[in-house]
């Protein structure tokens, strides 16, 4: 696939994870006053993008090597870092149940690369009834002052820290997260029995149909052939593999958890032909959709429901060793995740994930310029050359069968693709010192 499609496809990818954000169930409270619309930082910030329009956002380059040498190659998202993170998190969650006038802050503040103080969440008459924090952290473009000054309009993450300090609306404000809060409806769907019947029976035709397909099985010849050079795999960490939705636009969803279960039998049944006595690989889940049904149905589907957990954002990141799967599936670009995992171990990198899924990536260390849909960055490109070897054709061979196709994605079944198709497998290399 040349440059131009494969950016293209990207572009397309996260225009379509945009339009199914739209549809999540989350209200904000309409009689809340004193922001502007525009300044409103819960609105669909690009619902106006045209493809085109998207096309010059997530493609507007820029020269991350010297960008790097500027802050001397230093780690940003480091575990203090992301420590502090969750320190702030647990902060606003407990402020949820208090009246806003008897809440002990009103602001957090945290430092940008540029080392000036910046705030990264404030309580204001847009937020008063929240009951939901999202953490948004800024990739190494997003920190870019050039694209700040032209596209920070597109950005969550900048708009929110635009709206957060006003004063310094003309800054590059280069802090590597903020924080947005609102009022989210969740659906409640397990509390209607005969829904989660129709789950349940939608979840077990499609795992029948799974459990029969090609795919699970060269997916189940990959992982034994990948136990044989991997440091062994004691936990899984999956980020972002969706809430489950009966919508045929949103269930393929279902597929990817399908996969994350054969991948874990399958290194289980292998480890234990040396240790019968080995602990099962325990699977860690981080989405912020999840709500009381996903918990409920995936544990069941797993058939081993006491090894799951599910975790807000940033335990996931936080939870992540030396004997860690990561799997994550079409993330937004915005979210930079295998930034993150590259800083987090920049310093030893032997204890850095097992392995990683993750959606393809240009992995260059030549490589100067980057945009949004690049997802990579110089540290990541040196993190994975380095320290990992990527499998030479991935996922390239696998499929699905039509019948499994149109379960999974419905009657335009013959336009979607196969998930696993477009993401690449990483595995540490072993530290032969």
């Amino acid at each position: 696939m040349s440059s131009i499609s494969a950016r293209t496809t990207s572009i397309e990818l996260t225009a379509d994870v945009i339009d199914g954000l739209r549809n999540l169930s989350v209200v904000r409270n309409s009689s809340d006053k004193g922001i502007d619309d525009e300044e409103n930082i819960n609105s669909d910030l690009l619902d106006d993008l045209d493809d085109e329009d998207l096309e010059i956002v997530f493609g507007y380059r820029v020269d991350l090597i010297t960008q790097e040498s500027q802050h001397k190659r230093k780690p940003i998202y480091t575990r203090g870092l992301l420590n502090d993170v969750k320190l702030f998190v647990d902060q606003i969650r407990e402020g949820f149940s208090i009246r806003p006038d008897q809440r002990g802050f009103q602001n957090l503040y945290g430092y940008g690369l540029n080392h000036n103080s910046y705030k990264i969440w404030r309580l204001d008459n847009n937020n008063l009834n929240s009951n939901f924090i999202q953490v948004e952290y800024l990739s190494r473009v997003e920190m870019n002052p050039e694209f700040q000054h032209r596209y920070g309009i597109h950005s969550d993450q900048i708009k929110a820290l635009r709206e957060y300090n006003k004063d310094s609306k003309n800054d590059c404000i280069d802090t590597p997260y903020t924080f947005i809060t609102f009022d989210r409806q969740c659906l409640n769907e397990h509390q209607d029995t005969a829904n989660m019947q129709e789950y349940w029976a939608a979840m077990m035709h499609t795992k029948r149909l799974w459990k029969e397909s090609s795919s699970r099985r060269k997916l189940r010849e990959n992982f034994k052939e990948t136990a044989k050079r991997c440091t062994p795999i004691t936990q899984v960490v999956c980020f972002g593999l969706g809430a489950l939705n009966l919508n045929k636009k949103f269930y393929h969803s279902a597929i990817q958890y399908m996969a994350v279960f054969s991948i874990i039998q399958t290194l289980n049944k292998f480890y234990r032909q040396t240790d019968s006595n080995r602990p099962a690989i325990k699977l860690m889940l981080q989405d912020p959709n999840y709500e009381i049904k996903d918990h409920q149905i995936l544990k069941r589907l797993s058939n081993d429901g006491d090894n799951i957990s599910f975790v807000s954002d940033p335990e996931g990141l936080l939870a992540i060793d030396a004997g860690t799967l990561v799997v994550t599936a079409f993330l937004p670009v915005q979210m930079p995740l295998v930034q993150i995992i590259a800083d987090l171990f920049s310093k030893d990198p032997t204890e850095g994930p097992a392995a990683i899924i993750c959606d393809i990536m240009t992995v260059d260390v030549e490589k100067r310029e980057y945009s949004l849909s690049d997802r990579a960055s110089p540290a990541v490109a040196r993190f994975l050359t380095n320290h990992y070897e990527k499998a030479e054709d991935g996922f390239d061979d696998h499929g699905l069968e039509d019948e499994l196709m149109a379960d999974a994605y419905g009657d335009d079944w013959e336009n979607r693709f196969y998930w696993l198709n477009w993401m690449d497998l990483w595995v540490r290399k072993f530290d032969t010192n």
